[in-house]
């Protein structure tokens, strides 16, 4: 965790010698900042990074939900119910009382390699069943825009967007001002890491150790036990379907979708994968 702190740190002081603008953070900015002042800690939630287990675990150490597993919650629930009754953010207090958290609470983040999580987002939210929030919201919008002669069915129901089209869809100047959906923004622009400083990075690669080690410092391993990544899946991980997704892309299109996602990969030291660097060789 110092070292990748210190490597975070660096990553931020590399951008403002190369003159990036680091505005100070208005307080509806502080929306994906989870606090616990029992156990003094600040959490920004990343989705695509496991973030449906960790606010389980967050939603346990209120100690207002009567479950032992953190899989008795139901991910619905997580997101909306539990969430609006019983987590708090940082954004609901005032500017001092979050600026004394700030600085005296631990802060914790998990991230994930960029690409990967981008992947995962597109998968959850256009391929799989479910999520037809996405599929009315996005996928009709999607596919209006970015196929030629789409059905009359691809245009009502918004459930067969194509990768390519989700990735037109991201550099489409049209979304970049309207701003990006929390599950494909860069969560340089979710938990300002260059703002915030974070003493606790946990990362999706090492997801079950550095959970452990989060819960050992909170001091509730003994009673909170998190669901192992491994235990959750049903169907194939995004991992070993990124090559599957990515040779589809226009490298200069993969070119400008790396850069969408720089920050992220420098302050928290992720090389681009060298698959995607093989298919920008073509440029």
């Amino acid at each position: 965790m110092e070292r990748r702190a210190k490597t975070l740190r660096s990553a931020c002081q590399r951008l403002k010698t190369n003159e990036s603008e680091f505005q100070s953070i208005a307080k509806s900015k502080l929306d994906h900042i989870v606090v616990d002042d029992e156990y003094k800690v600040l959490y920004c939630y990343v989705p695509k990074v496991a973030c449906t287990n960790l606010k389980r675990v967050f939603l346990m150490l209120t100690g207002k939900l009567n479950v032992t597993d953190p899989l008795q919650l139901p991910s619905a629930d997580v997101h909306s119910k539990y969430n609006a009754e019983y987590l708090t953010y940082l954004d609901g207090y005032t500017s001092s009382q979050a600026k004394y958290r700030l600085k005296h609470y631990k802060k914790v983040l998990f991230v994930r390699e960029p690409l990967e999580r981008l992947l995962s987002a597109f998968r959850n939210k256009f391929v799989e069943r479910g999520n037809t929030y996405f599929k009315d919201r996005f996928g009709r919008k999607i596919i209006k825009l970015y196929r030629e002669n789409p059905s009359e069915e691809s245009l009502e129901l918004g459930t067969t967007v194509t990768f390519m089209e989700f990735i037109k869809f991201l550099l489409d100047a049209r979304t970049e001002k309207d701003g990006y959906n929390e599950h494909w923004r860069p969560f340089f622009d979710l938990c300002h890491p260059c703002h915030i400083h974070y003493n606790f990075i946990g990362k999706y690669e090492s997801l079950d150790e550095d959970v452990d080690g989060l819960l050992k410092l909170l001091r509730v391993d003994d009673w909170i036990h998190f669901p192992k990544r491994g235990d959750l899946y049903q169907s194939l991980k995004t991992e070993d379907l990124f090559l599957k997704f990515y040779k589809s892309v226009d490298p200069n299109m993969l070119r400008d979708i790396v850069n969408i996602y720089s920050k992220d990969f420098e302050v928290f030291d992720y090389e681009v994968p060298q698959s995607v660097r093989r298919f920008l060789e073509r440029i």
